[in-house]
């Protein structure tokens, strides 16, 4: 693997300035290794005249639009998600099709505010099954997320990743539209990490 990629690939990822340090901990490269690196990327990306940089700020470094191209792009900048909202978003991706009954256990209260916030930007559908809703992602979801999986299985499979608990396949069958024929699984700790990859390169998910 390119370490110089690899720092390249990391710094994208984050979203947000970081310290070599930091980047160190992710790529296992050394710090004084990596801040070669992204001295390097910083004059290639100046020297392809590209819209992207790769800055210093401060003790940090960042990869972000400049300045000249700034007001242009942010029309297409996705919308910022809190991170209770992505935990409950991990939630849905994960159990889905899930009952909102279901997610109130998990969740509490909140869970009507929260699936309202997550229809409101188009990443999960809501629909009618028995008392509650059935809750699925739509295909906006991996999009949104930067997940490379177009079926719902496999957005359950990287979801489960990303909230760091174990992967369990579903039956062949099971995978239907009716959220009361959804398999019980793992809940997700409330303190688990969720990213909201702003790390995009998106496909399509669940049905709407």
């Amino acid at each position: 693997m390119n370490p110089r990629a690899l720092v390249e690939a990391a710094l994208f990822s984050a979203g947000k300035a970081l310290t070599p340090e930091d980047l160190a901990r992710t790529t296992r490269l050394q710090p004084d290794v990596i801040r070669e690196h992204l001295r390097a990327l910083s004059k290639e990306y100046t020297k392809r005249d590209s819209a992207i940089e790769v800055a210093q700020i401060g003790t940090k470094w960042t990869m972000q639009i400049r300045s000249d191209y700034s007001e242009r792009a942010r029309a297409f900048a996705p919308p910022e998600i809190d991170r209770d909202l992505l935990k409950t978003a991990a939630l849905i991706a994960y159990h889905q099709p899930l009952l909102q009954s279901d997610l109130f256990d998990m969740i509490g209260s909140k869970v009507y505010e929260h699936t309202k916030g997550l229809e409101d930007l188009g990443l999960i559908n809501r629909k009618p099954s028995g008392r509650s809703l059935a809750l699925t992602t739509t295909r906006y979801f991996a999009e949104f997320f930067g997940l490379k999986s177009t079926d719902r299985e496999g957005i359950r499979r990287l979801m489960a990743q990303k909230a760091g608990v174990p992967y369990k396949e579903r039956p062949e069958g099971t995978l239907t539209d009716d959220a009361t024929e959804a398999s019980p699984l793992q809940t997700p700790e409330a303190g688990s990490p969720v990213p909201a990859s702003t790390a995009p390169s998106p496909v399509a998910t669940a049905n709407e």
